[in-house]
């Protein structure tokens, strides 16, 4: 191999590492992205369930005429997330059932995306006399 040869595969070399180099970068970015998307939905799914452990007659069930309640702040990791919820209560009375349908949405700002959100939605059912 000449000297021309093995400085043209160098050159193609670097090339091919450089890219490599930049996935990297992207994908850490990435991750931690999805971290803050995964501890969102914890944090929505915990309320949901929370809301459906309570007793059906509960402040914390009553009809909020569709506005979200206050944001509470919730501090993980390296992330602060703001929480608030909404219930709808005999939305629809279906062969003597009444329907209370809760939503969860936590919002947070990304380093790269702003106001990030995810909404969950639950539903508790009760039969009419129960």
């Amino acid at each position: 191999m000449s000297l021309v040869e093995i400085m043209v595969a160098m050159v193609v070399l670097s090339f091919g590492l450089l890219g490599v180099a930049a996935l990297q970068v992207r994908a850490i970015t990435e991750s931690s992205s999805g971290q803050h998307l995964s501890s969102a939905s914890a944090i929505a799914r915990n309320r949901v369930e929370e809301l459906n452990r309570v007793t059906w007659n509960s402040a914390l069930l009553n009809d909020s005429d569709g506005a979200w309640s206050a944001s509470t702040n919730i501090a993980a990791l390296d992330q602060t997330y703001a929480r608030s919820e909404r219930v709808a209560w005999n939305v629809a009375t279906v062969a003597g059932v009444i329907l209370k349908t809760i939503e969860v949405r936590v919002t947070w700002d990304d380093s790269k995306r702003l106001n990030r959100q995810v909404l969950l939605t639950g539903a508790r059912l009760r039969e009419v006399g129960e």
